[in-house]
């Protein structure tokens, strides 16, 4: 059994930093090896989040919600932010993706036998309730997955 954070770690993680990582290297003419350092990645990550290489296993850019989100954190990173302030943000962009709905078909695809259609793991409570915040209005907004009851 594969847990909503584990695949949130090797999808929404990885898409979020390559959106940041561009956006880093085409609105601030930042060089990979200062994205890198500032992510927390090798050069060679961000040569590969640039080419779309690596941090391609789900699709975010299509929501502007995290368009939004990846221009606040390369904002954020363009500056000399602390280390925590860039893992609160990174956790409320991967907390909001998740309460979007843009995971579930990732969660479906990762185990077939994960009852995806009836999950509302990402929609619920977080033990970081006190960092992160969802938008009512914002939850599920992309599922595809339909909920029945």
């Amino acid at each position: 059994m594969i847990i909503p954070c584990e695949i949130a770690s090797k999808s929404v993680i990885p898409a979020i930093r390559a959106m940041v990582a561009r956006e880093l290297i085409e609105q601030y003419g930042m060089k990979q090896e200062q994205v890198a350092v500032r992510l927390g990645v090798t050069q060679a990550a961000v040569s590969k989040y640039q080419h779309q290489v690596r941090g391609e296993a789900i699709q975010l850019e299509s929501a502007p919600e995290v368009q939004r989100m990846s221009r606040d954190i390369a904002s954020m990173l363009s500056k000399s932010p602390s280390p925590i302030a860039v893992s609160q943000k990174l956790c409320q962009a991967c907390t909001d993706v998740r309460a979007l709905g843009l995971m579930c078909e990732t969660c479906h695809k990762v185990d077939q036998a994960w009852d995806v259609e009836h999950c509302t793991i990402c929609f619920g409570n977080h033990s970081c309730s006190e960092l992160v915040s969802i938008e009512p209005g914002s939850i599920g907004k992309y599922r595809r997955i339909p909920i029945r009851t």
